[in-house]
């Protein structure tokens, strides 16, 4: 079990509760660990990874050995009526295990009782892994209605199915599409806060802390498209502000502006070939547009949108026409803004998808404060190493961020990219990869590093078990120093060595 102080869903104390059979954990001779514990590990660290840091996705399983004498554990009910989601991982053990039983029985009942209910969406809060091929009619009665998720290698419909060792391809694949099913429900999951009467004093500080988005004035062909925004918006919970005008008088009107900008952490700007009601007593100045600038005078993140086949050549207020072609060409501000050609029909989305993203970045801020941020990329191979030290660099005051792995070094630099902008430092996992693949993962950074001017100020090679003959095969880069930690002949970590790796990364670079 892994405590923190909450879970990714509001309201819930955990995101995830395995429910297994201890006698599905017992360790082959030659096994470090059991199947339950590597399945645990790994599903972890893909969380982690689809995240993009260590403390955000928590996880309750029991590692006890529970015996008939021993009645129902009381943290077990607790972490159970504490957790949003629970998997189950069917196999003969748990049929036969009264504390299974009684754990899907609990988590049922809960579940059924609160107001989100069962389902998130059209997916169970219920996930079901099959170990073993058990026939459909053998599933608890809790289960009916759920699609199984197989970790076993039955090829027939009769075949008992051998559970998938954790190191084969065919368990990573399953494992990858709970974790989609997981991460869909969480990301699904019902935001709501509760009534201010009912906050405590540590959640009313958090409340006032929360994520306010000012939607602006739009002319009326967007109307309906921004009443459909605020209300997918304010579902995913966040505080929307607007309404402005009134006034509409233009001194008042910018006074009311600047002080709703003043609150928010995120503008949106909804414009369109026709600009709008103009301002009273400001003729060829509209709304929409005034709002635009007057956000983009401000220090608010500002997101612009425009329907994907608007002609700006052909918008008729030249003026207007002017201020959307400035927009798009980024002459408009010197400060960076969003500027987004899109579809109505993706209009909401978009912006939920910017807004997760801008929210995600003032929490990582928030927690970060006073923390050094690095980004620590590995390969899935090295993945038990990596959460490791991710371990801890945390214990040690250091903010780790996961950055998703491939067989190709080249894949996924988008996620490199967004992730490289939100540390110092950037530390390069070699264990159990091959010495090409790191090198070609370091190339990749630097170009992304240079091409966007990322505030990246060192590079480090963390050389992990198993041993390695040549520490001295990285270079130094032309821009940035990359610096060798050599731990590659400790299969544990070796706490000197650590200490000063700790003290190297909270050294300013020269």
């Amino acid at each position: 079990m892994n405590d923190r102080l909450m879970a990714m869903v509001p309201g819930y104390d955990y995101d995830i509760f395995i429910s297994y059979a201890h006698v599905d954990n017992l360790e082959i001779s030659g096994q470090k660990n059991g199947w339950i514990e590597e399945f645990y590990n790994s599903l972890n660290l893909l969380m982690i990874k689809r995240y993009g840091r260590m403390d955000v996705i928590k996880i309750w399983w029991d590692n006890k050995k529970l015996d008939g004498s021993i009645l129902f554990d009381q943290s077990i009910e607790t972490g159970i009526k504490k957790s949003a989601i629970m998997i189950c991982l069917q196999s003969p053990g748990y049929a036969q295990s009264p504390y299974c039983k009684q754990e899907l029985d609990t988590f049922y009942k809960k579940a059924s009782e609160e107001k989100v209910g069962l389902s998130i969406g059209d997916r169970s809060r219920i996930i079901n892994v099959l170990l073993n091929n058990i026939p459909f009619k053998q599933w608890p009665p809790e289960l009916s209605g759920t699609s199984g998720f197989p970790f076993h290698d039955a090829k027939e419909t009769t075949d008992f199915g051998d559970t998938l060792d954790t190191m084969s391809t065919e368990f990573r694949t399953q494992l990858q599409n709970v974790r989609d099913a997981v991460w869909n429900i969480l990301e699904n999951f019902p935001k709501e806060a509760p009534e201010k009467k009912d906050l405590t004093a540590a959640e009313l500080e958090q409340d006032t802390d929360s994520f306010k988005i000012f939607i602006g004035e739009v002319p009326d062909t967007l109307r309906t498209s921004r009443k459909r925004v605020i209300a997918e918006l304010q579902k995913k919970g966040f505080e929307v502000l607007g309404g402005v005008p009134p006034p509409e008088e233009a001194a008042a009107h910018d006074a009311a502006v600047g002080e709703a900008l003043q609150k928010t952490n995120l503008a949106i700007h909804l414009l369109d070939a026709y600009p709008g009601r103009e301002i009273i007593g400001a003729p060829e100045i509209w709304y929409p547009q005034q709002q635009a600038e007057l956000g983009l005078k401000s220090d608010k993140t500002q997101m612009i949108w425009v329907p994907a086949d608007i002609d700006l050549a052909a918008v008729e207020e030249e003026k207007y026409r002017l201020f959307l072609q400035d927009l798009e060409s980024g002459k408009a501000s010197a400060k960076k803004y969003e500027f987004v050609r899109g579809n109505k029909g993706n209009l909401s989305q978009e912006i939920i998808d910017f807004a997760e993203q801008q929210r995600t970045r003032q929490l990582q801020k928030k927690t970060e404060k006073g923390k050094l941020s690095v980004l620590l990329d590995t390969h899935f191979n090295d993945q038990m190493y990596a959460l490791e030290l991710g371990k801890a660099l945390l214990e040690n005051q250091i903010q780790p961020f996961i950055n998703p792995q491939e067989d190709d070094p080249r894949k996924n630099i988008d996620y490199l990219g967004e992730r490289l902008s939100q540390v110092r430092k950037l530390i390069f996992l070699y264990g159990s990869v091959s010495k090409e693949w790191v090198r070609e993962r370091i190339n990749a950074a630097m170009q992304l590093i240079i091409n966007n001017e990322y505030s990246i100020e060192e590079l480090f090679v963390y050389m992990a078990p198993p041993h390695k003959a040549d520490a001295n095969i990285f270079p130094n880069q032309k821009f940035l120093k990359v610096r060798v930690i050599d731990s590659s002949n400790y299969q544990q970590f070796d706490n000197e060595a650590l200490k000063q790796f700790v003290v190297d990364l909270k050294t300013e670079a020269a």
